[in-house]
């Protein structure tokens, strides 16, 4: 924060929708382009004490109430916090010794700030349009019960380098992306170019089709969806349907989530989606009764055969169900994926389900594979811990760690295998806690701790 620059040259933008590249004038959050906003895009009202001119000013980072108490001061060295959002740098080039490099974080005033690596000093921020009302509340600064979110999701970077020399150069095709979600902040995900660091280009946002909030960082991965219109290098994004509000109160709701229970494939390029798994909808490519819980987590997506193509994805969600599905790359979308519920570890699945029962997976699994020497068999295992983020303090589920041990290592299964699949449960684990030298049988599904 210390490093900010002057806020009379400081590099401050937002979408006014004319012009994808951010840092053209008419997207300037300045006092030069005044007449490009209203008091109600910044949540002014007739009542407010600050002008549109002095919002302006105090976004730039004037000190516009004096905080330091000194009049003589005009800047106020502050940045929001970057709670859960995980920062990514990326090098452009230099050398081994100096390198170029940015640091992209987001923040939960709702800038997304662009770093230089060396330095420290801010090179640009961004502020999504929709979150400019937010800025009244956070200037007048209130009493508040909860806590006020804007940009909170992870910074995914993605990177083209052509050549491979190290260097990003637009001239050889090289390019440089980053993708970032909201969680809590809102529902939406934004792609921005940065391949020129300094002049950054909006290329997409967009809401999935019933999506709750965007809490799932995309995995950028390759599918080959025929007849889909994708882009040239057939790269896509993953993205789980998102966190939904209603898990934030500690009943257990038996009704499907109204939003977030799904699985997305997204054109990296274009954000157009390809594919689409997701409770009994007319929307998705691939219906399930039993996706009935928000998917907020990263999708967990290998490359089984080494082709460079995802071909395996495993999930979680909230109503403790881990999944699994197989892709058939060069297939249209009707026919792109089969899956389905592999275990029910939670309350889903179960008829009278008790708080003990209630677990949710917050996390991402973790997927290896391992050969069991004294069965000479491998398998994949997926390791996961349940726990409730939403109230972390709440002690009436009884949480478990799981490792389950999928054996359809290399053979994909058809979705009328997975429709008659019979799930895991908790009780097929063996359980392993104050144990030592547990024994894991050929007839366990794994073991629970």
């Amino acid at each position: 924060a210390n490093q900010l620059p002057d806020p009379s040259v400081r590099r401050l933008f937002t979408d006014n929708g004319s012009d994808s590249t951010l840092s053209g004038a008419s997207n300037a959050i300045s006092t030069g382009n005044i007449n490009a906003f209203t008091m109600a895009d910044f949540g002014l009202t007739a009542s407010s004490t600050v002008t549109v001119d002095e919002m302006i000013r105090w976004m730039r980072g004037e000190d516009i109430k004096d905080i330091d108490g000194d009049p003589n001061t005009t800047v106020r060295y502050s940045m929001g916090d970057p709670l859960h959002s995980r920062p990514a740098a990326i090098v452009y080039g230099g050398t081994a010794t100096n390198p170029d490099a940015v640091i992209y974080t987001a923040t939960n005033d709702g800038y997304l700030h662009a770093v230089d690596a060396e330095t420290g000093v801010e090179l640009w921020s961004y502020v999504p349009r929709e979150l400019l009302p937010r800025m009244a509340v956070l200037y007048d600064d209130p009493e508040m019960k909860y806590k006020l979110y804007g940009l909170d999701g992870d910074i995914v970077p993605v990177l083209r380098d052509v050549d491979r020399d190290g260097q990003i150069e637009a001239a050889d095709g090289d390019m440089a992306l980053i993708l970032v979600g909201m969680r809590r902040g809102g529902n939406k995900y934004r792609m921005l170019n940065v391949t020129d660091k300094n002049n950054p280009v909006l290329v997409w946002e967009r809401t999935l089709t019933d999506g709750g909030e965007s809490w799932s960082a995309p995995v950028v991965t390759r599918m080959d969806v025929a007849n889909s219109g994708q882009n040239e290098f057939k790269a896509v994004a993953i993205i789980g349907g998102g966190y939904a509000r209603v898990h934030d109160t500690p009943a257990y709701n038996a009704d499907p989530d109204i939003v977030g229970a799904g699985v997305h494939v997204v054109d990296l390029l274009t954000g157009e989606t390809l594919w689409y798994a997701g409770h009994d909808t007319g929307n998705a490519d691939l219906k399930l009764d039993s996706m009935s819980k928000a998917i907020p987590t990263r999708v967990k997506v290998i490359d089984i055969n080494g082709d460079g193509f995802a071909d395996r994805m495993y999930a979680a969600d909230l109503g403790g169900q881990v999944w699994r599905f197989d892709v058939s790359n060069g297939n249209p979308r009707a026919s792109l994926v089969a899956g389905g519920v592999i275990a029910q570890l939670g309350a889903e699945g179960l008829g009278t389900p008790t708080p003990a029962d209630t677990r949710r997976f917050y996390n991402s699994p973790d997927v290896a594979m391992f050969k069991d020497v004294r069965q000479n068999r491998r398998f994949i295992s997926i390791s996961i811990g349940s726990g409730y983020r939403a109230h972390p303090l709440d002690l009436s589920a009884a949480d478990r760690f799981y490792s389950i041990r999928d054996p359809n290592v290399f053979n994909s299964l058809t979705q009328e295998q997975y429709n008659n699949f019979v799930p895991f449960t908790d009780s097929d684990l063996i359980e392993v806690s104050g144990e030592v030298n547990t024994t894991i049988t050929a007839d366990d599904a794994g073991w629970k701790l």
